[in-house]
Parts: C-alpha cells; sequence; structure tokens
C-alpha cells in the first residue's frame, strides 16, 4: 500500500496512464485474497465493474486463463474494458448477463472459481460517503439482501464441484452479510462455509469490508 503525500490529478500522471497501478482501498483486496485464484484457472468476477477486484484477479492468475467479467450495464461493462486495456490485462472476457449460463458455451457455465462483490448498502464505506448517513433505511437494505441471495443462488448453478465461491460486501450490517450467507448455506446441502472475515474501520483503518469463502463438494 502506498500514500501519496501531494500529487496532480492521478488521471495525469504517467505511471498511471501506463497501467502502472490501479486505485483503491487495501481492504478491497481481501475478497481477492480469499478467491485465491491460480494461473489457468477459469474464474467467473459476477459483478465485476469498476474492475478493481477483477485486475487484481488477474494479477493473480498472472494473465493466464480464463477470466469472465459480467455487469448487467454496457457503460459499464466498457468502463471494465477501458481498465484492462490501461493496465495490459489480456486474459478477461466482457459478457452481458444473457451470455451467462447453461445454455452457453463451457467456459461460460462451470467455473472454477466465483466472485460476487455483491450491490450492498456500503455502510462499511460511510467515511466517504456521507450523505449515506441519510439515505439508508430498512426497506433499501431488504431490498438489496434480495438481490444478494439472487447473486449467490446464480453464482452456485455455476460453479463446478469443487469450486470456490467468495461472496463480499463493503457493508457492514449483519442482514447483508453473514444471515444471506447463511440463508444460503441453508439451502443449498452442496455448499460449506469455510471461513468468514469483517474488517471494520475503527479497528483496522481501512474501509468495511465482509467476507465469505465457501466451497462445492
Amino acid at each position: 500500500m502506498f500514500e501519496l503525500k501531494s500529487h496532480p490529478p492521478l488521471n495525469r500522471l504517467p505511471s498511471f496512464q501506463q497501467g502502472l497501478f490501479y486505485v483503491q482501498d487495501p481492504s478491497t483486496l481481501l475478497a481477492v485474497r480469499e478467491l485465491d485464484p491460480r494461473p489457468g484457472e477459469t474464474v467467473l468476477d459476477l459483478c465485476a465493474a469498476p474492475g478493481g477486484k477483477l485486475t487484481h484477479i488477474a494479477q493473480r492468475m498472472r494473465n493466464e486463463g480464463v477470466l469472465v467479467a459480467h455487469d448487467t450495464a454496457p457503460e459499464r461493462l466498457k468502463l471494465i474494458e477501458e481498465n484492462c486495456v490501461r493496465l495490459g490485462v489480456s486474459c478477461v472476457r466482457t459478457i452481458q448477463p444473457s451470455d451467462l449460463g447453461p445454455q452457453n458455451s463451457s467456459e461460460f457455465s462451470q467455473f472454477d472459481r466465483v466472485l460476487i462483490d455483491a450491490p450492498c448498502s456500503n455502510t462499511g464505506v460511510m467515511r466517504r460517503r456521507l450523505d449515506l448517513r441519510w439515505r439508508i433505511r430498512l426497506e433499501e437494505i431488504k431490498r438489496l439482501r434480495t438481490g444478494q441471495l439472487g447473486l449467490l443462488f446464480k453464482a452456485a448453478a455455476l460453479l463446478k464441484p469443487g469450486g470456490m465461491l467468495i461472496y463480499s460486501t463493503c457493508s457492514l450490517e449483519p442482514e447483508e452479510n453473514a444471515e444471506v450467507v447463511n440463508e444460503f448455506l441453508s439451502g443449498q446441502p452442496a455448499f460449506k462455509l469455510r471461513h468468514s472475515r469483517e474488517l471494520l474501520p475503527f479497528n483496522e483503518g481501512v474501509d468495511g469490508a465482509y467476507v465469505a469463502r465457501m466451497v462445492r463438494r
């Protein structure tokens, strides 16, 4: 981790333009560390934009294998592609929701590892987004929870036996973290929780995050 005491706009730095670094909080690397991707594997990032975790996965894979980047909006997929070009990542393939599933080719239907960096309330990054404290409502967390469970069940159908499933959020709310994982596991006996961890801003000095590592038997 590096901290710059002063700098011009980062996108003007030659080192940034040359793809020598990507800006993200240290907490975002936890999910990739738990995913532990290997060169030559087939890996899915189910909520990939803007590409910080995705490009770090590619780095861990040494740019070898197939790394599938999925997102729901074309403009977000374009942002992923721009970041991959800048950083020299060539193993990534971006796909639309209609491209993903058992009706498609095997590389888009069975993966060694799947990362779900789920849309969430973002309460773990409240120090950066002060407006959140006035916008978060219980109804919104319930809506997000439904979507988070849907992503887990979707990923379950795409993972090979013996494969690794990582669920992560930047939320501090148990309703979006451990409770979601427990509800998923209660309906998926083929999956087992291996490990979970929560980062707290006031303890670790980084953004808040939650990560659960599950394996398919």
